[in-house]
């Protein structure tokens, strides 16, 4: 029983280069930008009329082999997001919605489970083929920091992993 009440009172650390300075509190309710700086993602979709685009900033790995995708946000209801954005609309080998030319990176997906959508908003998916683009090396993301704020990558460390 204390075991378990330990780990539930662990904390998050985030790692970050630099000298350790004193701390100081933090509102609540922007502990998102700190969790989430996350690439910006665009999700596509069609139904029997049109294909429709979804940015979307929040997001989460649930697994990696085969790789699962959480997902929520808003959509566009009103507008041709392709024609006004100027994106170039391209064909998928495994589902019906598009992929986008402009993309470095592009992830044909099916939904696996709708269990959390009712109450979270919460798609989870499956990663059925994912297509990059070759020629683009150290794609610069931009990533939502939270309330209008975000951010462009920088440099990339690499460490000692035990990843697949």
């Amino acid at each position: 029983m204390q075991r378990t009440s330990h780990y539930r009172r662990q904390s998050l650390k985030i790692i970050e280069r630099g000298v350790g300075m004193p701390k100081k509190s933090f509102p609540l309710s922007k502990v998102y930008g700190l969790l989430e700086p996350a690439p910006v993602v665009m999700v596509t979709t069609t139904d029997k009329m049109k294909a429709n685009i979804m940015t979307m900033s929040w997001y989460t790995m649930m697994e990696f082999e085969p790789p699962m995708v959480g997902c929520g946000n808003s959509s566009g209801r009103k507008i041709d997001k392709f024609k006004v954005f100027g994106l170039t609309q391209v064909a998928a080998s495994c589902v019906k919605a598009p992929l986008i030319g402009e993309c470095y990176a592009n992830l044909e997906c099916k939904v696996v489970d709708e269990k959390m959508v009712d109450k979270y908003n919460f798609f989870v998916l499956e990663v059925l083929k994912a297509w990059i683009d070759p020629t683009r090396k150290d794609p610069r993301t931009i990533h939502h920091r939270g309330r209008g704020a975000f951010m462009v990558a920088g440099e990339t460390i690499k460490v000692p992993s035990k990843m697949k």
